[in-house]
């Protein structure tokens, strides 16, 4: 599922809204993270349309258990496939469980999240697919794990608690760059940062 190798006609979100507003919009650890509730393809709308569906929770996929390079990339796209459902619901257990405190895109999707619940917004849609592009050797000196990924985001929306749509974003594809370590025996992301051209 996880090394599936490059993709042709690669092309998001994610605003990482990982990935939607956010992933679009994600940083690396050592720049300033973007808001995520708004992005370039995020527009402030007066009327809703067509309703997306409530995201569901991905499964967790059994190859996070390893500690090698299968096991960093089964992280990593549980943990962006995890974005929209973390959005949808409020429930950040996993996601912060997985944030490492250097991860920009993380502290930022986590703000975003509580940001939206005191203001009682609903997310809808976004659902997100994830393909690894490219995975390096692990960093001898800090023990991370690299790769580069593929990051496609269905369309979604923001609702206010009127049912007025605040803000949308249509399907979107994507690429970024990944960091993964490991801490107390589990899988923590460290950056995600939009992929360097080369």
């Amino acid at each position: 599922m996880l090394m599936r190798g490059v993709r042709a006609g690669l092309g998001v979100l994610v605003g990482l809204a990982l990935l939607g507003p956010v992933l679009m919009g994600c940083t690396d650890s050592a720049a300033e993270p973007d808001d995520g509730a708004s992005s370039p393809r995020v527009s402030a709308e007066t009327s809703a349309s067509p309703s997306p569906s409530a995201p569901a929770k991905p499964e967790r996929p059994e190859a996070m258990n390893r500690d090698d390079a299968e096991g960093a990339a089964a992280a990593a796209e549980y943990f962006i496939e995890l974005y929209p459902y973390v959005m949808a619901t409020g429930d950040t257990e996993e996601f912060e469980a997985m944030s490492h405190r250097a991860c920009g895109f993380c502290s930022q999707a986590l703000e975003d999240v509580s940001r939206a619940q005191a203001q009682d917004r609903a997310y809808e849609g976004g659902e997100i697919a994830m393909t690894l592009v490219e995975q390096y050797e692990r960093d001898e000196v800090t023990g991370i794990y690299p790769l580069d990924v593929e990051v496609t985001q269905q369309a979604s929306r923001t609702t206010a608690a009127d049912g007025s749509v605040v803000s949308s974003a249509e399907e979107s594809v994507s690429e970024h760059r990944v960091e993964m370590g490991r801490r107390n025996g589990r899988w923590v992301v460290v950056a995600i940062a939009p992929r360097a051209e080369s």
